[in-house]
């Protein structure tokens, strides 16, 4: 069973899954792109906020689901966006809950779009400090990491709850990923598990270094395994598949080499900085770090 297939059992809710195309494998994940079929909106009344004010409007899907969308006209904006929806494929591949993002035409114009994470709440609205977010967020580091996305601000998470009022993680909105840069934008610190950024004004993650001190590699493990497991044929051929007659095959082989290199520095940094948890101890640090989690929800609300 690998992580996706885990995750899916562990909703243990066949409509929640499928409305987040947990229920099909990255293949069926693009040909359901590929046979979305969208119209927009005429009222634009239930647009989310944050989206609004980024220029998105409205969308609905042939099950009458709804979307965001965003016109993508400029050439180098389509190409992009073609990797946005690769960087959610490497979401979807690690079991990781996503919100299906893609660019798809609308009549004969390219849009951005994002399905719409219904009776959700934002993880500012919960502890996102205790348990079970913060396993969560710090297994959500080995992604972010992977695809250099430096935008994780408290609005890029929303809860969403199964049948059984168990709360699951939304990843929302890849509009920072970067897939196609070689250099490593994104080191670790040596001696001490930490994070060297090139882009200093936006967040990696919700948490601090300090919260990932004596926490054992299990948290990471089953993360960093559905990372290093798919097969560099697969990722090209999805890659391929999603950057044909946007790009190149030289642009595509250097995007499927970057996620090889990224993913085998990131497995091998993680794995030399935490231990087995019979030789460890986590401290989460909830408390010492509770005011940190308070100042960096009012700093940010309502930030786009």
């Amino acid at each position: 069973m690998d992580e996706r297939e885990r995750l899916l059992a562990e909703m243990d809710d066949p409509e929640l899954a499928s409305y987040f195309w947990l229920d099909r494998d990255a293949e069926g994940v693009l040909d359901s792109f590929d046979s979305l079929g969208l119209t927009l909106d005429e009222k634009q009344d239930d647009v989310p906020f944050n989206a609004a004010v980024k220029g998105y409007l409205g969308a609905t899907d042939s099950g009458g689901h709804p979307w965001i969308v965003k016109p993508a006209d400029a050439q180098e904006e389509v190409l992009y966006h073609r990797l946005c929806t690769f960087a959610f494929l490497l979401d979807h591949l690690m079991g990781t809950l996503a919100a299906p993002t893609g660019l798809v035409k609308v009549g004969d114009r390219n849009f951005r779009v994002t399905k719409v994470v219904r009776k959700s709440v934002q993880i500012s609205s919960y502890d996102y400090l205790a348990q079970p977010y913060i396993g969560i967020l710090r297994a959500d580091l080995v992604n972010r990491w992977l695809m250099f996305d430096e935008d994780r601000n408290p609005n890029n998470y929303l809860v969403v709850f199964n049948g059984k009022n168990r709360p699951f993680v939304v990843a929302i909105d890849y509009d920072k990923a970067d897939l196609a840069s070689a250099a490593m934008k994104i080191t670790g610190t040596p001696g001490h598990f930490g994070w060297n950024r090139s882009e200093k004004t936006r967040f990696l993650t919700l948490l601090r270094p300090e919260h990932f001190e004596g926490v054992p590699i299990e948290v990471f493990d089953a993360r960093l395994k559905a990372m290093s497991s798919v097969p560099e044929d697969r990722l090209r051929r999805l890659a391929g598949r999603l950057l044909e007659g946007y790009a190149g095959t030289e642009y595509v082989d250097a995007v499927v080499r970057n996620v090889l290199e990224r993913r085998a520095y990131i497995d091998g940094y993680f794995r030399s900085m935490f231990k087995p948890e019979a030789e460890t101890l986590d401290t989460s640090h909830t408390d010492d770090y509770s005011a940190f989690g308070e100042s960096f929800v009012k700093m940010h609300k309502g930030r786009t």
